[in-house]
């Protein structure tokens, strides 16, 4: 049996992306562990960057929003002016997943292979399911950064932010934490709160903090309008028009796809400042650990060294998106790849230069816009591959009611490609 489209991934891109399958009445499976990145990669207590109303999964109808599950659940609720903790979204994604995508098979995908009818799939469990379109969504954890300069020292005493989790491990340790945004922020303020000994140690002068939300004025509306991403005319057409971004020369887009850069959440400030400590200006130059600690090696702007001993080093640096670290993709199908900067080379509707095999989320952002790196780009993808996929696979669209699931046919066919 071939199925339409095998979705690879079930954290908020790939389950925005099957609800709207789903209202389509096109045929799926959608593979992965509901939220997993969100649950296994990131502390209990941290909170979301981004504001709750640019949080929010996409059902097509736009019903079932983060302002929605807080209100069933009597739970205090602003758009802009309080942060979302981790647990709450969490708790969100697990209940929009149960609504809109009940059928996420829990399996781990090992090798994805060019067949002639388009692709095979294998996972762990030994199934192999023959797909015509396949859609990566990932998210970023496969992409774990850590510096050079570190990245030697053994596991025992090595770490990157991604694979916390409970914090637990590290009690009682001295941690050093290497980074200057969110991720060291919040891991800086947390181990704090739980009397960890913690060093904050960055490249970076100052760190950078988003502003304490408030509302804003008419004039600051016009000037400095808020979007799903951030505030300011730049980031609200990345936010809303991804597709311009696709359009820009490559070197703009590739300066593009890391804004804002390293920024902190704007209730993290007085959590972190004047607690942890904090080595700015520090730049990593190298590490060894010996007696099952570490010594690390630091070299201000001026010239100034600094040796800091700690237990544990827990590198908050990020992800740079590289397609050779996908484990599943075979050598002679990244071979035909078109990339941009590690990262694969799309078209306007997300699909690679291999037909059929699409990428979404942070995969993304270099050929459409930073916005592919936050939750609120899902909005973006699941529609637009809800209204490319069946016209691909040339199938009659239908729209499914969330409520009633009856099927409805838009009244045109639209031809095969």
């Amino acid at each position: 049996m071939i199925i339409d489209v095998a979705i690879i991934g079930a954290g908020p891109y790939g389950l925005s992306l099957a609800a709207h399958l789903n209202a389509r009445g096109v045929e799926f499976r959608i593979f992965g562990e509901p939220m997993e990145s969100w649950k296994t990669g990131m502390p209990p207590g941290m909170l979301l960057k981004s504001t709750p109303a640019a949080s929010c999964l996409h059902d097509p109808e736009r019903r079932f929003t983060v302002q929605q599950f807080c209100a069933e659940r009597d739970a205090p609720y602003h758009d802009t002016l309080m942060a979302l903790p981790l647990e709450s979204f969490i708790a969100y994604g697990e209940a929009f997943q149960r609504r809109y995508v009940p059928n996420v098979e829990r399996k781990q995908l090992t090798s994805l292979r060019p067949a002639p009818h388009g692709f095979i799939a294998v996972f762990d469990e030994g199934e192999s399911v023959n797909a015509r379109k396949v859609v990566v969504a990932v998210g970023v954890h496969p992409f774990k950064h850590v510096p050079r300069s570190v990245k030697a020292l053994p596991a025992e005493v090595l770490s990157h932010s991604g694979d916390y989790g409970p914090l637990g491990a590290l009690q009682g340790q001295r941690v050093a934490v290497l980074g200057s945004g969110a991720s060291a922020s919040d891991l800086a303020a947390l181990l704090h709160e739980r009397g960890v000994a913690v060093s904050l140690v960055t490249s970076a002068p100052a760190l950078r903090f988003a502003c304490p939300p408030r509302l804003p004025t008419l004039w600051e509306r016009l000037v400095e309008p808020a979007g799903g991403i951030g505030s300011g005319w730049v980031l609200k057409t990345c936010a809303d028009a991804p597709w311009l971004t696709r359009l820009l020369p490559k070197a703009q887009r590739l300066r593009l796809a890391t804004v804002p850069g390293p920024l902190g959440g704007a209730f993290m400030k007085d959590r972190v400042v004047g607690k942890a400590a904090l080595f700015l200006a520090h730049t990593v130059k190298s590490a060894e650990a010996r007696g099952g600690a570490v010594r690390l090696f630091s070299e201000t702007s001026d010239g100034a060294r600094t040796i800091l001993h700690v237990d544990h080093v827990i590198a908050a640096t990020g992800y740079r998106i590289d397609i050779d670290r996908l484990a599943f993709l075979p050598a002679d199908l990244r071979a035909r790849l078109r990339r941009f900067g590690g990262a694969p080379d799309l078209s306007l509707k997300y699909e690679s230069s291999v037909p059929g095999l699409y990428f979404i989320g942070p995969a993304a952002a270099n050929s459409l816009g930073p916005v592919a790196r936050f939750v609120f780009g899902g909005m973006h993808a699941s529609r637009s591959l809800a209204r490319e996929l069946p016209r691909r696979l040339g199938r009659r669209l239908v729209r499914v009611s969330a409520a009633s699931g009856a099927v409805s046919p838009v009244l045109r066919r639209v031809g095969s490609q």
